[in-house]
């Protein structure tokens, strides 16, 4: 068999065979041409990749730095958890979850600070509010008990501080737990018992008190402890004696600050 017969019999097939032979070259050059150049960057990059990711992108000394970061970042933070959050004195802790022992509790405290306090104040010729303007404490929950102990402890150590500074007056105290507790709702990572009061006196002595509160002293013995740590302000309002011009009187939020590792619920 010739090649005319060969080609007479299969010219049908020979053609398709070509014809698709020419159409796959000519779309190979011209998907190369729109597209080759980006198929090649993009396998580069791919190669690339694989040869940092089997060398490692981190040594040792990476690592140690790393690790040093985080020791410092978490050192910070332990200071800054230790700065913010309240640390009570002795005297001003419930030993037990006992409903009877709590209220015991604080109201042995609310005597102890009381007595303290106006002995104080009389030695000052300073005029405190009956009962340090405490309402009557009338809740069985330890939790909420704890938080109004905690806020005794503030209200004395701002007290105390406000008389060794001269002011003469103290008045209109009054203690809000965290709306959340109250609520029973989760208190998320910071709760927060605000400890409002009242001073009045020169402005020197308010002065003198505003940077006393603010300002800890390590090893407070002249005063108890009570500058050990400060005491966070979250407003105050100062203006003048309507009765005495000469003297300021200074309204302040104290904030009595919690810290949570998770939310919490609990029942007020």
């Amino acid at each position: 068999m010739d090649l005319d017969e060969i080609w007479q019999e299969h010219k049908r097939f020979i053609v398709t065979v070509v014809a698709g032979m020419a159409l796959y070259f000519i779309g190979g050059t011209v998907l190369d041409s729109v597209y080759g150049a980006d198929i090649r960057d993009a396998t580069s990059a791919v190669s690339r990749s694989k040869r940092a990711l089997a060398q490692g992108m981190y040594d040792r000394a990476d690592q140690r730095d790393a690790e040093e970061q985080n020791a410092a970042l978490l050192e910070r933070f332990a200071a800054l958890e230790r700065a913010v959050a309240f640390a009570p004195r002795d005297g001003f802790t419930i030993p037990t979850d006992a409903p009877d022992v709590a209220q015991n509790t604080y109201l042995s405290a609310v005597e102890r600070v009381s007595a303290d306090l106006e002995d104080l104040a009389s030695r000052t010729r300073a005029v405190l509010p009956d009962g340090l303007g405490l309402d009557m404490l009338e809740t069985r929950n330890v939790g909420a008990i704890e938080r109004h102990l905690h806020a005794l402890d503030l209200l004395e150590r701002a007290t105390a501080m406000a008389l060794d500074a001269g002011v003469r007056r103290v008045r209109d105290v009054r203690v809000e737990l965290d709306p959340a507790f109250r609520a029973g709702r989760g208190l998320g990572a910071v709760e927060r018992t605000t400890v409002q009061m009242e001073v009045e006196g020169s402005p020197e002595s308010v002065a003198r008190w505003l940077a006393r509160v603010e300002t800890p002293v390590e090893g407070d013995a002249a005063l108890g402890g009570l500058r050990r740590q400060a005491l966070p302000v979250k407003s105050l309002e100062v203006r003048r004696a309507s009765s005495k011009r000469s003297d300021a009187i200074c309204n302040v939020t104290f904030l009595v600050v919690r810290l949570h590792d998770d939310e919490t619920e609990e029942d007020a």
